[in-house]
């Protein structure tokens, strides 16, 4: 029962995590370029919890389950604004829109009559038709329409997704799938900082009954060359030892004063040459970032040469659905948090790159109609490129079903 609530809870947070960090990048660069950002909300459903700092409204919601954030302008948008419906209009100090709408929804209504327009590309005003003719009002910057669906805060098509230019939208959507590669590399740092990292070619313990110690290496030993090329990190020393199996070579050995060339001949283990060493750790949160940079990088370029060699099909596809995953949650959880934070970062690279892939409802795939657009000199048609979106995030559905079927009947 324990173990249940503890991978429920830990599965919940991983989740949060990486959807949050998700939507962070592309709220953040939203603000950044300009677009106003309706909501930031954490979780979906209902809201258990908002407030609004300056235009946008942060949210907890429900279900902790992910999150989302709400751009104007990012897709097709009908506020239901049809000529000839009775509408309702309450002005600000500066005699500017601050609300309109149903006439029941507005409280306070400075002017009732008959829409004419609406707020358009060009002009973001209203015209309302009344007993003593039109009048045009312009929307204020925190103009919001009382609709059947709510309160809808508007904002001018220049303040829109859509009304900004192809570099910011792309920089939006690609900040998304960045902020996951980024989430990792903290990840990694943090596991590297608790863990240590190497602190040079330096031996620490040397494993009973291996090349090494038969060779004659001793804790405490410095290793300075191999086979005559100098080494000066622990990483370049693997490398360099897993590289020649079953084969001769020649460590130049620091010991205190005295220098040694010692010869060993490193095991093939997992297909690669190993000599039984391990390295003197120093726990440094400096040299844990770059380790966690480059940890980030090495498996992000893994994943993507596997996806290769799946495609290409020399390599049998491995996929996992929620169902799946939660269960890999819950072994690393009863391993530990080291594990756990592996995990987690693994699951953070993945979806960062699943993202990036021009799959339709996914960013890679806004991405590709960005570039479309680039070239082309003009926009796909909005409406075509929703529909694309929809279709594929149907497929998506379809295909996590499916997934988390085969999940299911492997652990059961």
């Amino acid at each position: 029962m324990i173990g249940g609530v503890q991978t429920a809870v830990a599965a919940i947070v991983i989740f949060l995590l990486l959807v949050v960090f998700h939507e962070f990048g592309h709220f953040y660069v939203a603000k950044r370029v300009g677009i106003f950002v309706r909501e930031f909300a954490v979780g979906f459903g209902p809201k258990l919890f908002s407030r609004r700092w300056g235009e946008t409204v942060y949210s907890v919601r429900a279900l902790p389950l992910g999150g989302f954030v709400n751009m104007a302008g990012e897709g097709p948008e009908d506020y239901g604004l049809e000529s000839g419906k009775s509408i309702a209009v309450r002005l600000d100090g500066a005699g500017q829109v601050e609300a309109f709408g149903d006439p029941r929804a507005v409280g306070q209504a400075d002017f009732v009559g008959r829409l004419v327009s609406g707020p358009s590309r060009d002009d973001y005003s209203l015209r309302i038709e009344g007993e003593d003719g039109t009048r045009r009002y312009a929307l204020g910057p925190g103009a919001v329409l009382h609709a059947e669906g709510g309160a809808i805060p508007l904002a001018p098509y220049d303040r829109q997704f859509m009304g900004k230019p192809v570099w910011a939208r792309a920089a939006t959507i690609f900040a998304g799938p960045l902020m996951n590669f980024v989430l990792a590399a903290v990840i990694f740092a943090v596991y590297f900082t608790i863990a240590g990292v190497p602190s040079g070619p330096d031996v620490a313990k040397v494993l009973p009954d291996s090349p090494a110690i038969r060779a004659g290496i001793q804790p405490g030993d410095h290793i300075a060359a191999v086979n005559g090329e100098p080494v000066n990190s622990w990483d370049q020393l693997v490398k360099t030892v897993q590289s020649r199996p079953d084969q001769r070579v020649v460590l130049d050995v620091v010991r205190g004063n005295q220098h040694l060339q010692v010869t060993v001949t490193p095991e093939i283990r997992g297909g690669v040459g190993v000599i039984g060493i391990s390295p003197v750790l120093v726990h440094n949160p400096l040299a844990s970032i770059g380790l966690g940079i480059k940890q980030t990088w090495d498996i992000s370029v893994q994943i993507v040469q596997a996806f290769g060699r799946m495609i290409t099909g020399t390599l049998a596809p491995e996929v996992a659905g929620p169902v799946g995953i939660v269960a890999m949650i819950g072994e690393q959880t009863r391993e530990g948090l080291m594990n756990l934070l592996t995990l987690t970062a693994l699951l953070s690279i993945n979806l960062g790159i699943i993202n990036l892939l021009p799959i339709p409802a996914l960013d890679g795939s806004r991405l590709v109609f960005l570039l479309v657009e680039a070239v082309r000199g003009r926009p796909v048609d909005p409406q075509k490129e929703s529909m694309v979106h929809l279709v594929g995030f149907a497929l998506l559905m379809v295909i996590v079903v499916l997934v988390t079927y085969k999940d299911v009947t492997r652990l059961f």
